[in-house]
């Protein structure tokens, strides 16, 4: 057997030993996976979809799309003399790699939020994005990771970044059709000394839509990692964020934005581990929330003995715009040492009746002034993008979804 049909067979042991989570699993309490049991089996097929127009169509990049889990050369333009390709073409194409490509699919049970997904994942993941960039290189152009799907599928992506090397990966999960289907992605992330990774995570799927995903990222010295988490779509949706600060220096920076409505659920969990010394990391999370949505936060930080002068700060905003809507967030600190710096919070509410006073007294309607301080509220998470093309969608896409949206748009171009 083959280094990495070892690996997968033991991921698939490792699925088979602790099955889906149930809700009494602590990290699972509030997002009920009983609903996905019948959605989890993949069928392997790319075609018959049509993608024309989709996405961010005026972002200047690099463009990888997958359908349904599969690699379509024919709509995707990828970079030449940089290994970017399919993973599933990675795999057959050197055998020199598979030792490499096994370690993007090992997975164990002593893995910080480790379920069963994620083991799933590891076990049948047949393509992805298999990225490696040479020491001191840089991407000239973003890569941009377009998903598109009408049924249930497992994707697994692998980014590698050799010393000093920079680049910028946007994936963006839409689908098509009514029917009832899972989404199974993980990205697993390794930055060498001194590289650098902005990545932008999208999901804007349809409204009977299933997701879940793990990103998980292992810094080295002096690297720097910057994500930008959006949920926009899917009825439900749970994504698990693991970063490691391995090596001295290394720096990260967790952004996301939720605006959900109807009933969807959206359920973010992340782990920053500090394990080495002069690490600093930065986590702002806000969360808009209508008709009887659900959000769930959980947000944990891990300073390790050893990892002194750890610099760490955690925020996470809610604002509930319906009686209806609920939050759960349960932001942690766990600290072995005394030399750090860290702190940590959370706010749960409704929109300033000051404010809404305020600009009513300026001649704006109550509606468009509710959608004015919820723009403001939910745009202070997005301008930390670098890319405005992209920024640009994030705020059309999530505030079209505001009861007057129309309002506020004349508002705003006035």
């Amino acid at each position: 057997m083959s280094v990495l049909a070892q690996t997968q067979q033991d991921a698939l042991n490792l699925f088979e030993k602790i099955g889906l989570p149930t809700q009494r699993d602590e990290d699972w309490k509030y997002t009920d996976a009983s609903r996905l049991k019948d959605l989890l089996e993949s069928k392997v097929s790319g075609a018959s979809v049509d993608i024309h127009n989709l996405g961010i169509t005026e972002l200047d990049a690099y463009r990888m799309v997958f359908i349904n889990g599969v690699f379509t050369a024919n709509e995707s333009n990828l970079p030449q003399g940089i290994s970017i390709e399919s993973l599933a073409t990675f795999e057959t194409s050197n055998d020199n790699n598979e030792k490499e490509l096994a370690k993007l699919f090992q997975v164990s049970s002593s893995d910080p939020l480790m379920n069963g997904f994620a083991a799933y994942n590891a076990a049948t993941a047949k393509d992805g994005a298999a990225v490696c960039l040479k020491d001191n290189s840089k991407l000239d152009k973003p890569l941009y990771i377009l998903h598109v799907s009408n049924q249930s599928h497992v994707i697994r992506h692998g980014l590698m970044l050799g010393k000093h090397a920079e680049a910028e990966v946007i994936e963006h999960f839409i689908s098509l059709g009514e029917d009832k289907a899972l989404s199974n992605a993980t990205t697993a992330i390794i930055l060498k000394d001194g590289a650098r990774l902005e990545h932008s995570r999208i999901q804007q799927e349809g409204k009977s839509q299933s997701h879940v995903a793990r990103v998980e990222v292992k810094q080295l010295a002096n690297s720097s990692y910057t994500f930008h988490g959006v949920e926009l779509g899917g009825i439900l949706s749970r994504t698990d964020l693991v970063v490691d600060l391995h090596e001295q220096g290394a720096s990260c920076s967790l952004n996301g934005l939720f605006v959900l409505g109807g009933r969807q659920h959206v359920d973010h969990h992340t782990r920053i581990d500090h394990t080495a010394p002069h690490c600093t990391s930065r986590e702002h999370y806000r969360t808009v929330l209508d008709g009887r949505s659900h959000g769930v936060f959980n947000g944990k930080v891990m300073v390790h003995e050893g990892a002194i002068k750890t610099d760490s700060n955690m925020s996470n905003g809610n604002i509930l715009l319906s009686k209806n809507a609920e939050i759960d967030t349960k932001p942690e600190l766990e600290i072995y040492n005394d030399d750090v710096k860290c702190a940590h919070g959370a706010t749960i509410g409704q929109l300033d009746d000051k404010q809404l006073f305020y600009l009513r007294s300026r001649g704006i309607s109550a509606e468009a002034a509710q959608e004015l301080l919820t723009f403001a509220f939910a745009d202070e998470v997005l301008v930390a993008m670098s890319n405005q093309t992209v920024r640009s969608y994030v705020e059309k896409a999530a505030f079209a979804k505001l009861p007057h949206s129309d309002d506020l748009e004349g508002l705003l171009s006035e």
